[in-house]
C-alpha cells in the first residue's frame, strides 16, 4: 500500500515531530552537493533515531546535482562522496537511494552512456543483499537520463535499477508524463508528489499538488495500474509556498488532504 510522506533532508527532533503531527508516515532526505551529503553523513546515526523515535520511516535517501561521470568515466572521488549517500541509505533502512548522471560534453553521447551504465551498474552491485534499490531522478538537473531514450539505454542494460518519478518535470520538459507512466509505471520505486502549472509553454509555478495541471486522478490511475505500491514524497518547491511560511503549511496540509484522497 502507498505511503505518504515528505522530503526533510535535516530529521532533527522538530523536524520530525512536526512531519509526525501531519499525520504522515515517513520522510526523504535529499542531498544536493557534497557539503550537504558529508554533513548528512556525519549526523545520519542521529538522524535515523529521531525518524524512529517519532514513529516514521525512510522512504528515501539520495544525490542530486552530483559529477561522477568526468569524460566518459568514472570520477571515483565524486563516486565515493555519493556511495557515503549510498550507505546512508542502506543504514536508514531506506527501500530507495536516488541519484542522477551528468553528461560530459567534451565526450560523445555512446561515451556518456557508457559511463552512465557503468556508475548505476556499480551503485546497484553495492545494494546487493539489502533492502534498498538504486533509482535515477527524472530531472534534467545535472542529469541527462531523465527520459524514455535514455532508459531504454541504461535501465534496458540494467533490469535492476528502478526511476524515481516526479510528473512535473515531465510536463515542464513537454514530455508526455502519463506515456511515461504508462510505459515505465512498473520500474518506480519512488514517486514525487509536486504540482506544475504552464502558460503558453512557460513554467509559472509549482504550487501544491490539486491547485496545477496536473491530471492527479489519471496519474493515480496509471500507477495503480502498474502496480505501484511505493512511498509517496511531497516536495515543497515554490518560492510562493516556502515550507516554512504560514503559506506553505497551509500548502503542505492542502496537498496530504488531496493527495490522501486518491490513496487506497
Amino acid at each position: 500500500m502507498m505511503k505518504l510522506g515528505i522530503i526533510c533532508s535535516q530529521p532533527t527532533k522538530e523536524n520530525t515531530e512536526y512531519v509526525k503531527s501531519l499525520g504522515l508516515s515517513c520522510v526523504e532526505i535529499c542531498n544536493n552537493n557534497n557539503e550537504e551529503t558529508l554533513h548528512c553523513h556525519e549526523n545520519m546515526a542521529d538522524y535515523i533515531a529521531n525518524v524512529r523515535e517519532a514513529g516514521l520511516f525512510f522512504s528515501s535517501v539520495g544525490r542530486w546535482n552530483s559529477n561522477m561521470n568526468a569524460g566518459g568515466h568514472v570520477n571515483e572521488e565524486e563516486f565515493a562522496i555519493v556511495s557515503k549517500t549510498l550507505e546512508d541509505a542502506i543504514a536508514a533502512g531506506a527501500p530507495t537511494f536516488v541519484c542522477g548522471c551528468n553528461y560530459d560534453d567534451s565526450v560523445s553521447l555512446y561515451r556518456n552512456y557508457s559511463a552512465a551504465i557503468e556508475i548505476f551498474g556499480r551503485l546497484a552491485e553495492r545494494v546487493k543483499g539489502a533492502d534498498t534499490s538504486v533509482a535515477i531522478y527524472n530531472c534534467d538537473w545535472n542529469n541527462f537520463v531523465h527520459d524514455m531514450e535514455a532508459w531504454k539505454i541504461v535501465l534496458g542494460e540494467l533490469p535492476d535499477v528502478k526511476i524515481k518519478y516526479d510528473a512535473s518535470h515531465s510536463y515542464h520538459a513537454g514530455r508526455d508524463y502519463m506515456h511515461e507512466i504508462a510505459d515505465w509505471g512498473d520500474r518506480f520505486s519512488h514517486v514525487h508528489i509536486k504540482g506544475a502549472v504552464v502558460n503558453a509553454g512557460r513554467y509559472v509555478d509549482d504550487p501544491p499538488a490539486g491547485m496545477d495541471d496536473l491530471k492527479w486522478g489519471s496519474i493515480f490511475a496509471a500507477l495503480y495500474a502498474r502496480g505501484y505500491d511505493g512511498c509517496l514524497s511531497i516536495e515543497p518547491h515554490s518560492a510562493a509556498w516556502m515550507p516554512d511560511s504560514e503559506r506553505g503549511k497551509a500548502g503542505i496540509r492542502y496537498t496530504i488532504d488531496y493527495i490522501s484522497r486518491l490513496m487506497m
